[in-house]
């Protein structure tokens, strides 16, 4: 991956803080959200709600988490309330929900026995199934040996490759993220739905900031008018990058303040 030219956070608010339009798009496990081996248990850093609060009351500003999560726990997780959009699933669940057709409702029954099978013979290390309504995920982070996390992730993968060269109508689409591996039935990522929404909703500055590999699928498509923020560390097409979820939280504070500053002239 190229290497883009890196801005600093006082230059990325500055870029958008009078953007006639402005859309801020957020990732939320390991950007708003610390990272935990219950992944029921996490919850928005301290200063976020407001922050994001005040972002999603300005006139000509949205707010919009699109999350790996499906959108009921998204929605239970961040609790934010209706001022601010909610996509879930990599972009597969908006607000309405998503229907599967009975060809992806069978082969996603097909994915899940498959991936059970490779998680029952780690459950004692910690590994565990995450079921969303088109995705199922399997999580290693609570397996404590690095080797065996590896592993059992190559399995996954493995095996979801041995289910396509089956053959099959509905082809099974993979991602990796941190001490995960997911498959799904639905050709949908987070790139994928902003570009739709901004060709929907007409020419928006879009803010977005993530830290996994799923996030990278929207930093490349994004449009010179806008900023992409890439949380810790990696290889990234974003244009901006902090160390960490205080920082992202710095930058919404930061974010807002010269937003309303620049509103109010």
């Amino acid at each position: 991956m190229n290497t883009p030219q890196m801005i600093s956070v006082t230059d990325a608010v500055a870029k958008v803080a009078e953007a006639p339009d402005l859309l801020v798009a957020l990732d939320f496990d390991g950007t708003l959200a610390d990272f935990s081996d219950d992944p029921m248990a996490v919850h928005l850093r301290e200063g976020n709600p407001e922050a994001i609060a005040r972002l999603a009351a300005l006139k000509n500003t949205a707010v919009m988490l699109v999350s790996g999560r499906d959108l009921e726990t998204l929605r239970t997780l961040s609790a934010l309330g209706p001022a601010v959009g909610l996509v879930g699933s990599h972009g597969a669940e908006p607000e309405g929900g998503l229907q599967l057709t009975e060809a992806q409702r069978e082969r996603l029954d097909e994915v899940d026995a498959a991936m059970q099978q490779i998680v029952d013979a780690a459950a004692a290390e910690g590994a565990f199934l995450e079921r969303k309504p088109a995705h199922r995920v399997v999580h290693v982070r609570p397996v404590q040996d690095p080797a065996r996390r590896a592993e059992i992730l190559a399995q996954a993968s493995d095996k979801i490759q041995a289910l396509n060269d089956a053959h099959h109508d509905v082809p099974i689409h993979s991602a990796e993220g941190k001490g995960m591996v997911e498959a799904t039935v639905m050709e949908a990522t987070k790139g994928s739905y902003l570009s739709g929404f901004r060709g929907a909703e007409g020419e928006k500055t879009i803010v977005f900031i993530g830290d996994d590999v799923t996030d990278e699928t929207v930093l490349q498509v994004l449009q010179p008018q806008d900023v992409g923020i890439k949380v810790g560390e990696g290889d990234t097409a974003a244009t901006c990058r902090v160390p960490d979820t205080a920082t992202v939280t710095q930058f919404l504070e930061a974010l807002a303040d010269a937003r309303e500053a620049a509103l109010s002239r």
